[in-house]
């Protein structure tokens, strides 16, 4: 038999999000297996005419600052939806692979589906993982375009999935393998247990082109490696699939999901980094780096004192922890990302399940203040029951914890989430099988206490909310309304902004 091909697609509308890690890890698996796989990029190409570009989004509602994009990312904007089909098709009519295999977003999984219809006719085999998949495989099952769907993690059933659709073989038995025969009948498989990740190789940039590893930060261009050092999350927030995969994992494999690699690991990635991809700057793929015990701090401040390259990482506003930051900003932190999500302790206790203290919060970010540690706040706006009055409280806590820069995200109700369920039960969402659409679109929950345009309206405004006293306010709330003078008086309050506070400093988006 011929070498076996695959060609392997991440849909993504945003010109500037980071590499895709999975891309380079499938690659790898694949090369170490004599498998040959091609990667074919959206990025390059301009489809914000029918997929919401985030990263213009948040520049204009000064999440982030504007900055010149590398020049094949400027051509890109020369290619449109037209050129975007007939390059993939051709693509994949030249290469001729065996599978076509697709990690896709909920926010994303349309984008993919328009995609493999494009090639539908070609009669390729079509697999479909990622978050999605693992969290509305019946529903993934259900679209045309898709053959084969891929619950859970995938390091270790990618090649002999590969090779049995390449020789006709069944695929039952393969863990976390779901099919349908031609009636609809659906054939599913349990995942297999959460793989070692001290055992993924490292991570190897040649699917990608070289100026999709440059990411802003703080208004500068920086080529951006991505490091994984955990995978999944400890918290139990409501909005996010992490907890499901949790209890998806401790249910099918009594095993736990998250976790995280060991030191010595992550310092062969970080090595590998520098020195082999020349990275400038770091981003450790974490929900929470803090999570490594102080013990692993000091073995990894102590192995990174000499590396030299600054690096982001993410974390919790009750998580900081004084010894472990005081250690890390001495090797290289320079910025630290941190999800608040709303400002309100009761609501943010009984819909999102973070129960803590503002009071704590407040306290902890001292710790950051201290060691002149710039950090951002991620916030959400328009959870389920959520009015515009609780909403207020998100900004004033935000106020008081005084971010370098902050985020505001339309609440977008994922497949498989407590609060989709919840949405659903008080008649938000009429449409059970619904795709979310990404968290900087228009929200697709119909409250009437707190409608869409109000929501839209509000997160369009936070960052002004943020700087400007409270005596201006009231411009601000009329620059939230989508009318004509409310644009008038937003674009007005935005180049207001600008000429007095300075935008934001753009931060990594995952």
């Amino acid at each position: 038999m011929n070498q076996i091909k695959v060609m392997f697609i991440n849909p993504n509308p945003r010109q500037m999000s980071l590499v895709q890690p999975v891309v380079a890890l499938f690659y790898s698996i694949f090369k170490n297996h004599d498998i040959e796989m091609q990667f074919f990029d959206t990025t390059f190409y301009d489809v914000s005419d029918e997929y919401v570009d985030s990263d213009l989004y948040v520049e204009a509602i000064r999440d982030v600052k504007k900055v010149d994009r590398p020049d094949s990312m400027s051509e890109s904007a020369k290619k449109g939806p037209r050129e975007l089909e007939a390059d993939f098709r051709n693509a994949v009519e030249s290469f001729q692979p065996h599978v076509v295999m697709v990690s896709a977003l909920e926010s994303t999984v349309t984008f993919a589906r328009n995609l493999l219809r494009m090639i539908r006719d070609l009669e390729i085999p079509h697999v479909l993982g990622g978050v999605f998949a693992t969290y509305a495989p019946e529903l993934a099952l259900s679209y045309d375009e898709v053959d084969v769907v891929c619950v859970g993690e995938a390091e270790e059933v990618i090649v002999p999935l590969v090779k049995r659709i390449v020789a006709g073989e069944k695929l039952d038995g393969l863990a976390g393998i779901w099919t349908k025969d031609r009636n609809g009948s659906i054939t599913k498989s349990p995942i297999a247990s959460p793989f070692d990740l001290n055992k993924n190789p490292r991570f190897d940039a040649t699917p990608f082109q070289e100026s999709r590893f440059y990411r802003p930060m703080h208004g500068k261009m920086y080529k951006m490696i991505p490091i994984e050092t955990h995978r999944g999350c400890p918290l139990k927030c409501t909005f996010c699939n992490s907890p499901i995969q949790n209890t998806m994992y401790k249910e099918e494999t009594g095993e736990s999901y998250f976790r995280g690699k060991t030191i010595q690991t992550v310092m062969k990635d970080v090595l590998h980094a520098k020195n082999e991809l020349k990275a400038e700057y770091l981003f450790f793929w974490a929900d929470n780096f803090l999570a490594y015990s102080k013990t692993e701090i000091d073995e990894f401040c102590e192995a990174y004192s000499d590396v030299g390259l600054p690096f982001y990482a993410q974390s919790y506003p009750t998580t900081l922890n004084e010894y472990k930051l005081k250690k890390l900003v001495g090797v290289g932190l320079d910025r630290l990302g941190m999800g608040m999500e709303h400002g309100n302790e009761e609501f943010r206790k009984r819909i999102v399940d973070r129960p803590y203290p503002n009071s704590k919060a407040i306290e902890q970010v001292k710790i950051l203040q201290k060691y002149d540690i710039q950090y951002s706040l991620a916030n959400i706006v328009g959870f389920p029951t959520e009015t515009p009055e609780l909403h207020m409280d998100t900004v004033r806590l935000n106020r008081q914890l005084n971010p370098f820069s902050a985020s505001c995200s339309t609440f977008t109700p994922f497949h498989g989430t407590p609060l989709r369920k919840l949405a659903l039960e008080e008649g938000y969402l009429s449409d059970p099988s619904v795709v979310s659409p990404t968290n900087t679109e228009r929200s697709i929950l119909n409250m009437p206490q707190f409608t869409a345009d109000q929501i839209q309206g509000k997160a369009r405004t936070f960052n002004l909310y943020l700087k400007f006293p409270e005596n201006r306010w009231n411009d601000i709330e009329r620059a939230e309304a989508l009318t004509k003078e409310g644009d008038k008086i937003w674009s007005q309050l935005t180049q207001e902004y600008d000429e007095t506070y300075g935008v934001a400093l753009a931060e990594v988006e995952s």
